[in-house]
């Protein structure tokens, strides 16, 4: 019953897990030990999946938990580049492709220097989609909060891109 429970529902939200592992570490071994960790810890408590109304958030969670813990241990804060990458350009000329990479790399920068709650957000919500209300679960904050967090991650974002563009800051 577990082995069923684990292949259908936890298995299929490895790749979500390593994503967003991976955009919080620079180092695609690390990104794949978390999520080993993770999986095993998660095997480890399969008698509270009955208990867990979301799995996918308490997955997501325990990732969380454990990237800042080894992210505190390294202190080691960066977004890896490859997550960032935006997809369906087509025809472009290697000069458009020169200015979207450049503006990539500014984002990018400006995200690795937001505070780590804002970093997150952005993190949960930009490159992997969830909801207000699971990121909520997964930072176990209030989704007002996340809202308001948002908010102020792409109000920072915008400032400190437009700041870089018209001064080269």
């Amino acid at each position: 019953m577990y082995l069923e429970y684990f292949k259908k529902e936890i298995i299929p939200l490895k790749q979500k897990l390593y994503r967003f592992v991976r955009a919080y570490l620079k180092n695609e071994a690390s990104a794949e030990d978390i999520v080993q960790d993770v999986f095993l810890k998660l095997w480890d408590n399969r008698d509270e999946f009955r208990k867990i109304q979301n799995v996918e958030a308490w997955s997501m969670t325990m990732a969380r938990n454990m990237v800042l813990d080894k992210l505190r241990r390294e202190r080691n804060y960066s977004v890896d580049p490859h997550e960032m990458s935006m997809n369906g350009y087509n025809n472009e000329t290697p000069e458009m492709i020169m200015e979207r990479d450049e503006v990539r790399t500014d984002i990018r920068r400006v995200i690795e220097r937001l505070p780590d709650k804002q970093k997150e957000v952005i993190l949960l919500r930009e490159i992997e989609g969830y909801s207000y209300q699971k990121i909520g679960e997964i930072m176990g904050i209030d989704q007002n909060l996340v809202k308001v967090t948002l908010f102020r991650a792409r109000e920072n974002l915008r400032k400190k891109i437009l700041k870089t563009e018209r001064y080269g800051l």
